[in-house]
Order: C-alpha cells, then sequence, then structure tokens
C-alpha cells in the first residue's frame, strides 16, 4: 500500500460511506452499557441530575448515554448530525422499550432558548477555531434554563500532542483498506484527521479530512466566561477529583448558567 491511488471521492461525517465503516468497523468508540453504567455516578453527582432535569445528548451517535438516561427515568431528548446513526439509535431504542426522543441536527447550530436544564456532551464536543468554541458555548447557554449546566470532555493538548503522529492501516475485507491518520499542527494548535478508503476490488476510493482544536485549559476558562459561563469546573475525566494540567490527558467540564 505504499502507492495510494491518485483520486479519492469525498466523503464525511453523516456520508453512507464514512457512517457504514463507522457503524460496522469503528463502532468500538461507541461506547457498551456496562461502561456507560459504570461511570454514571459521576454524572449524577458532578450534574446534580435530578428526575425534573430536561437533558439534550448532543452528538448522541447510537444513543448509547440517552438509553442510560432513559433507563434510569431520566426524559432526554439525542441530536446527532448523522441520520445514520440515528437510525441505529432509533432501531436499539424500540427494541430496549424505550422512550426517547431523536431530533437530526448539527449542535453547531442550535437554536433552543431556555429549553434544556442538561445539555450533555460525551465524545462528541468537538469545534475547529476559538471563535467556532466561542459560538457553540453561547448556543448552549441560550439553550439551557436558569441554572442549567453543559457537560463535556476535552482533551489537554499539552499531553496529546506529544503522541502525535499517528498512523493505523486496517483491512476491513478483502482488498480494502482503510487508514486512520492524525498529526498537531504547532503552529494552529489543531488535530488533522485524515481517512482513506481503499478499495482495490471496485477501485472507488474514498477520503474524509478534518480538523478538530483543543486549546489549554486557561484559554478554554475565557472562552466559557465570553459565553456567560462563570460557575465552572474541571474535574478529572469521569471522576471526581481536580483536574492536573500536567498528568491527565483529558478532563471533564461542568459548567452552570
Amino acid at each position: 500500500m505504499n502507492d495510494l491511488p491518485r483520486e479519492f471521492l469525498r466523503t464525511d461525517f453523516g456520508h453512507e460511506v464514512y457512517d457504514g465503516w463507522y457503524l460496522e468497523h469503528g463502532s468500538y468508540n461507541f461506547e457498551a452499557p456496562e461502561f456507560v453504567e459504570r461511570h454514571f455516578p459521576f454524572y449524577k453527582k458532578a450534574l446534580l441530575l435530578s428526575k425534573d432535569d430536561k437533558i439534550l445528548e448532543a452528538g448522541c451517535g447510537i444513543g448509547s448515554y440517552s438509553r442510560e438516561f432513559a433507563r434510569r427515568g431520566y426524559h432526554v431528548v439525542g441530536m446527532d448530525l448523522s441520520p445514520n446513526f440515528l437510525s441505529e439509535a432509533e432501531k436499539i431504542t424500540q427494541h430496549e422499550n424505550l422512550e426517547i426522543e431523536f431530533i437530526f441536527g448539527d449542535y453547531n447550530e442550535m437554536n433552543f432558548e431556555e429549553k434544556f436544564t442538561v445539555i450533555f456532551f460525551e465524545g462528541s464536543f468537538f469545534y475547529q477555531s476559538k471563535e467556532g468554541l466561542i459560538s457553540l458555548l453561547s448556543r448552549i447557554h441560550k439553550a439551557l434554563t436558569s441554572n442549567g449546566r453543559v457537560y463535556f470532555v476535552h482533551k489537554n493538548p499539552s499531553i496529546w500532542k506529544k503522541g502525535y503522529p499517528i498512523a493505523n492501516w486496517s483491512q476491513t475485507k478483502k482488498n480494502v483498506f482503510v487508514l486512520q491518520k492524525a498529526e498537531y499542527d504547532e503552529n494552529d494548535g489543531v488535530e488533522k484527521c485524515l481517512w482513506l478508503k481503499i478499495d482495490l476490488e471496485t477501485h472507488k476510493h474514498y477520503k474524509c479530512d478534518f480538523s478538530v482544536m483543543h486549546l489549554p485549559p486557561d484559554e478554554l476558562k475565557n472562552c466559557l466566561m465570553a459565553a456567560g459561563f462563570m460557575d465552572f469546573h474541571f474535574h478529572k475525566k469521569r471522576r471526581l477529583g481536580n483536574f492536573d494540567p500536567k498528568n491527565d490527558n483529558d478532563f471533564s467540564v461542568v459548567a452552570r448558567k
């Protein structure tokens, strides 16, 4: 596979080619029920959850967390940009006889107003610029009711960037290969990601590339305040305890309106 094809068809998140691979071969990124259940005590304490909460899971994927909220009696709405993931989420949810509203939408374009008491991201909080982050946080702030809370997980760039570059080849079936590659751009402070699907049978090859920014904790704090959040805390990832920027790869953020 040293000589890559010259022509690639464009695909992206939400497209059947990329999502089809993700659902079949990249599903390790979706959390198993036992994983979600194990971390729920942290969510309950950190977010001070009550049965009166109305929760939006933004970037819900196949609804792993939405279903756990529903199993525990919470009112939850799941939102995702991929119709393929939402279709799978609805199928699994119906099989479990749970009641969850799933809606199609991009959380970067959400325009709710004082509708949710909790907005929850787990592994789905992405932005590409500082301006984009402030815009997203401002939309979240507007969508929360008084004393509403937002939760998301964030990478610690000072540690993560030491692990780049990353390149992984996998063979998904005979004569079909996928390359997942990532590198850190020190100048722009972004993670540049590349996904290639090479099909030597059909000779239809696909490419998806995107960038994700991970601001340092102090800059993230400034963005939270710029969006109107003055009450926030950085926890260790999915557990109570203060985030250690010198040693922790990731951290969990809880902010209150």
